[in-house]
């Protein structure tokens, strides 16, 4: 309902369609005055001189679904989630960006010395006098949309991985989506993510705030089999979204909808009516969080004013306010480029290098950047040659990212060059992405791999500092 539905193939969109949404009518509002206070000292007010009234009235702040059968209030959250820091204040946090689509890695980190680049891609490829140097890597070049990342991995703050992915990839969004998010290549004994079974080891069963997907949307990778976590979001974020009417226009043009909320005979209007229903009950019941809060300070780098960056602003301000929160989720759209490309990336780029480097900035500021490391990957990376729509399709070995203070930094995996590759025309794997799990199970969570993985071998990165 937000107008975010990105583009790109039917497979695509059928991976979507499967993911659950959080259910915004029963969220808890977590306003301004208890991110910028600290979950144990908003607990304590909530107790004592602050009504909860007051405390909801100062400011705009986030909404919170959680999930769990188990009815949370503000005050229990509040209790479970200062309870969660207090027991282990310097444990290490975990950050997932998904670029959602399917990243260009050879138009990320570009392989500007390998002969075959120019000719795979004449239409899209970046010229190397346009690349960024990499310092330490002069075979590659990184996007010229990257130079805030630039900075980070010349400060040793990026390690970068060519070349992931799992063995004989279908190149399906669905399937590859599914692979990643449970850690099981094939049919997986049940639906649970791989960071959710983590959870299920190193979290508890009170505190929601343990492990959050930012946005409408559910991460499905933090599914687990017991513990509770939670979908926050920006109430100011979910509108009435009717095509063509502008969102400071859509109360107004809720009246004719309201008027229709009733009288439907036919089982299809009152299925009609029931959803009319929800959706406009959800839009009043966050309507008086909507507002933007005075007590939000800036941040120390202005994030980018669109979905990851504001998405990013509001997952530091959670980690901040000391919820106990080990796990965190974000995603970013729009990476399923099978056309007109070359804009395209490199505005997605452009944002999500400047994210990271607000966050980076925000993070140290709070305090936090020794314990949060931030994992960006894609479910694949594009085909090796360019197509004849200036775009590329989907292919294998995607890039990824690790972000943060204590990140081994360089380039971390082989580059198999293309000079040779898969019978698909694709690049060669070189690197299982459940050793990239395995590894920051074990080097950054402190959890045995094949607790999590199953079958997963003994090979590990050298990724942690």
């Amino acid at each position: 309902m937000d107008g975010t539905e990105p583009r790109g193939c039917s497979d695509f969109h059928a991976a979507r369609r499967r993911v659950p949404a959080a259910d915004p009518a029963q969220a808890i509002a977590l306003p301004d005055p208890v991110l910028e206070t600290g979950a144990a000292r908003a607990a304590g007010l909530l107790g004592a001189r602050a009504t909860r009234r007051q405390i909801l009235a100062a400011g705009a702040g986030l909404a919170i679904a959680c999930s769990t059968a188990t009815p949370f209030g503000l005050r229990g959250l509040l209790d479970a989630a200062a309870t969660a820091e207090a027991a282990a204040p310097a444990a290490p946090i975990l950050v997932s960006i998904y670029l959602d689509g399917g990243n260009d890695g050879l138009n990320t980190l570009v392989p500007i010395t390998d002969r075959r680049y120019p000719l795979l891609r004449s239409r899209i490829g970046i010229a190397p006098s346009a690349t960024l140097p990499v310092t330490g890597h002069p075979e590659f070049g990184w996007h010229p949309a990257l130079a805030g990342l630039k900075q980070l991995f010349d400060a040793g703050k990026v390690a970068v991985l060519p070349a992931v992915d799992y063995a004989n990839p279908d190149l399906s969004h669905f399937n590859s989506q599914i692979f990643w998010r449970t850690g099981v290549v094939g049919h997986a004994p049940d639906q649970t993510g791989w960071l959710g079974r983590t959870l299920d080891v190193i979290g508890g069963s009170s505190n929601p705030l343990q492990a959050v997907s930012m946005g409408w949307i559910f991460d499905p990778i933090l599914r687990a089999r017991r513990a509770p976590v939670a979908t926050l979001v920006d109430p100011g974020s979910f509108t009435f979204s009717i095509p063509g009417v502008p969102p400071r226009r859509d109360r107004p043009a809720l009246r004719p909808y309201r008027g229709a909320l009733a009288g439907a005979r036919s089982p299809a209007r009152r299925a009609a009516q029931r959803a009319y229903r929800d959706a406009i009950g959800i839009v009043d019941r966050l309507g008086p969080l909507a507002a933007e809060g005075d007590a939000v300070p800036p941040p120390p780098v202005p994030y980018p004013d669109e979905r990851l960056g504001q998405g990013l602003r509001q997952l530091a301000r959670v980690l901040g306010a000391g919820f106990g929160t080990r796990i965190a989720t974000i995603s970013q759209n729009g990476y399923d480029t099978h056309g007109t490309q070359a804009g395209q990336h490199a505005a997605l780029l452009g944002t999500l290098s400047s994210a990271l480097v607000a966050w980076q900035a925000d993070l140290d500021a709070r305090g936090l950047s020794d314990r949060v490391l931030t994992v960006v990957w894609s479910e694949f990376g594009r085909r090796c040659e360019d197509n004849d729509s200036f775009g590329s399709d989907h292919g294998a070995g995607g890039c990824v990212l690790l972000v943060g203070n204590r990140v081994s930094g360089g380039v971390k995996s082989e580059f198999p060059g293309l000079a040779t590759l898969d019978e698909h025309g694709n690049l060669r794997i070189t690197t299982e992405f459940r050793t990239l799990y395995a590894t920051l199970l074990e080097s950054w969570l402190g959890v045995e791999a094949a607790r999590i993985l199953p079958g997963v071998d003994a090979r590990r990165l050298p990724l942690i500092a």
